[in-house]
């Protein structure tokens, strides 16, 4: 188990739903709960229905908003 510095409720367990982030002794991902937040759930639910602190709900969001300010996009102008 790897704890993702900075981080109090996620972790990185290799096997673990393929070595993505999950809140700490869950099998619940990162992306799990960015899908239900997709899908109009509110934080309280989230937390509420995946059984996980609110913190953690805001530590996954943090998480995402870092990983994509690392990434950087490429656009190229189509000539079609």
């Amino acid at each position: 188990m790897v704890l993702l510095p900075g981080y109090k409720w996620l972790e990185v367990v290799p096997g673990r739903r393929g070595g993505r982030p999950t809140v700490k002794g869950t099998r619940i991902t990162v992306d799990d709960i960015l899908e239900a937040l997709a899908n109009g759930w509110s934080v309280e639910e989230v937390a509420d229905n995946y059984r996980i602190p609110i913190e953690a709900v805001y530590e996954a969001l943090r998480y995402a908003l870092e990983t994509l300010r690392k990434v950087e996009v490429v656009a190229v102008e189509s000539t079609s």
